[in-house]
């Protein structure tokens, strides 16, 4: 009989990734090269506008995040905290999860331990807090 894994608050021993943590890392590095190699003054990323923005003046709940995504991976982060809060952090967690789940791969036998209702909570209260910022400026 193994002895139980020990955990502590913000990591737990853990296996290699799972196949949704492999398919989120695939997602977020093809979305992190496309915002490094896409150009925003050229097609097809100059086609995108906010249709809500675009019919009534007020900004959408990602408004901003092609932008911040575009800036963050340039490294200009002051330009992508301007352009959109929300689309910055998604971009740092989405480089975070490539890297953790590269280094699960060569064998690292830690995995974040988030709660779900933690998760649910800071998603929310990011996506409000996001929004407010874009109405306000």
């Amino acid at each position: 009989m193994s002895a139980p894994k020990k955990n502590n608050y913000f990591f737990s021993r853990a296996g290699p990734p799972s196949v949704h943590a492999l398919g989120l890392g695939a997602v977020a590095a093809a979305l992190l090269a496309g915002a490094a190699v896409l150009p925003l003054e050229a097609p097809p990323l100059s086609f995108f506008i906010c249709p809500l923005r675009a019919a009534t003046g007020i900004p959408c709940l990602s408004c901003g995040c092609t932008h911040a995504f575009h800036f963050a991976v340039r490294g200009q982060l002051l330009a992508a905290v301007d352009a959109s809060p929300l689309g910055t952090l998604l971009a740092m967690l989405c480089a975070a999860h490539v890297v953790w789940t590269l280094l699960r791969l060569l064998g690292l036998p830690w995995a974040p331990l988030i709660p779900p209702r933690t998760a649910r909570w800071a998603a929310a209260f990011a996506v409000a807090a996001n929004w407010l910022f874009l109405v306000a400026r």
